[in-house]
């Protein structure tokens, strides 16, 4: 009976887990080039190249001063034209159909505006996020999201940290790296308990 009750619980937990919107691409660190071709990346499979690939979403390139993105991805804008500002956000912001998107193929602009000092932008080999909405390679969407980026102004250290998105269409709270809920946390420490007195048990 307590094999099954313990059983139960982790298959509440599991479950739980597996139900968890927020999809994380883990640790990339992706480099981005300081020339004119830079580095396509593909946001649902976390595949790059150098040059266009199927279903790439964003295309950074000269350290991060410049920027293109597909008709599927779009950047949070400081206005709608595709060529308008890309918003720096910050840990804690939400990225929602309460920004500020364009559509079609866009690019940074030139001369590129979303580098500087002021709130809105990104600081010169400084940490940022990015929030974006996009749609799949199989067209499904769009889903909100964030990228945690730092942008250069066409040098070395130029890199895409990481992301993660909403797959509910839903907002999605930039927090840094996704974790477990809580409630996961309890349920396997339970199943641990359960575990460590069953085997107590079966010693006596």
């Amino acid at each position: 009976m307590k094999r099954l009750f313990a059983f139960a619980l982790l298959s509440v937990a599991l479950r739980h887990s597996a139900n968890a919107a927020v999809i994380y691409s883990g640790l990339q660190n992706i480099a981005i080039p300081t020339d004119y071709n830079g580095i396509y990346i593909n946001i649902d499979n976390g595949a790059t190249s150098g040059s266009t690939i199927l279903g790439w979403d964003i295309n950074p390139f000269f350290g991060g001063a410049g920027l293109g993105n597909s008709s599927a991805f779009q950047p949070a804008r400081l206005a709608s034209g595709n060529l308008d500002p890309i918003l720096r956000l910050n840990m804690g912001d939400v990225v929602g159909a309460a920004l500020t998107y364009s559509t079609g193929l866009g690019g940074s602009g030139d001369p590129v505006s979303y580098l500087g000092a002021a709130a809105n932008q990104f600081q010169v080999g400084s940490e940022g996020y990015l929030g974006f909405r996009f749609t799949t390679d199989t067209s499904s969407g769009p889903y909100y999201g964030w990228m945690r980026v730092v942008f250069t102004n066409n040098t070395s250290g130029g890199v895409i940290k990481d992301w993660a998105y909403e797959d509910s269409g839903t907002q999605i709270t930039i927090s840094g790296v996704p974790e477990p809920s809580r409630a996961v946390f309890v349920l396997l420490g339970l199943f641990g308990l359960l575990m460590r007195r069953r085997r107590a048990m079966s010693r006596c």
